[in-house]
């Protein structure tokens, strides 16, 4: 049984049914839910997990590319929902097209195009397109933990659930991937998606969206370690914040202190 934040109960499989909708994983359980981008959300502060769940604007030009590379790559009987306008965004043809549709459905021909050749970088590439092969894409799984519910989506998975591959798309050198998983706190999107599907590898595809080098990063188990004691204290903090009867006040009057 899956309980979530606001009390609701679910029986896992319902859920999951749920989930394949975008609007419901998205929105219902991105507040209802936590997820890997709420835990780093949480880490950076409470107050900065609280705008996230008021935050509206999910637009923004680098979730725009990442989510059409994602579709090209993993999806791409699913471009055939989109509208495809000429031009750039300020035309009134695009507008016209976000206000019918929505800016999740409108993209560019500018905007498809690069994400054509990120894809097919991704494609062409033998060992990129081996470790995508015959793969689950975009897979639903929530659980429990730590008494919360979780949710996540596996970009892929194998067929027998053992190893999980997250693309991710970078505006810097594929080789400095390392220090951009530190800096974004990657072992802790690892370590959760291993419990929440309880599969035994997790492996990151990287693509440089201006050269279009190809990276594919294996996780160590010092990686996963720093991962799971990541989730551990980014659940700290949402208890002792919201989890509260005066949680409001507890996040707004929250202080940092140091001497420099």
């Amino acid at each position: 049984m899956i309980t979530l934040l606001n009390g609701e109960q679910w029986n896992k499989e319902d859920i999951l049914k749920e989930m394949v909708n975008d609007e419901f994983y998205y929105g219902h359980l991105g507040q209802n839910a936590l997820s890997s981008s709420s835990l780093k959300q949480l880490l950076q502060s409470p107050k900065a997990y609280r705008k996230s769940l008021r935050r509206t604007d999910t637009n923004s030009q680098a979730l725009r590319d990442g989510q059409l590379v994602h579709l090209s790559v993993l999806e791409p009987h699913r471009l055939d929902e989109l509208t495809i306008v000429d031009g750039t965004k300020a035309t009134k043809a695009y507008k016209e097209a976000v206000a019918e549709l929505g800016s999740h459905l409108v993209y560019t021909r500018s905007e498809m195009e690069n994400a054509y050749w990120i894809a097919d970088a991704v494609k062409s590439n033998a060992d990129a397109s081996y470790l995508l092969d015959d793969c689950n894409y975009e897979v639903p799984g929530v659980g429990m933990l730590y008494d919360l519910p979780f949710r996540a989506k596996a970009d892929a998975m194998t067929k027998d659930g053992s190893t999980i591959i997250d693309l991710k798309t970078t505006s810097g050198s594929v080789k400095e991937f390392m220090w951009a998983a530190n800096k974004y706190n990657y072992s802790l999107q690892a370590s959760l998606y291993l419990q929440i599907f309880g599969a035994t590898e997790f492996i990151f595809l990287v693509v440089d969206k201006t050269n279009l080098d190809i990276g594919i990063f294996e996780c160590s188990e010092n990686f996963l370690e720093l991962g799971s004691v990541q989730i551990s204290d980014a659940v700290n903090i949402y208890k002792e914040f919201f989890m509260q009867d005066n949680s409001e006040e507890l996040i707004t009057n929250n202080v940092y202190r140091g001497i420099l």
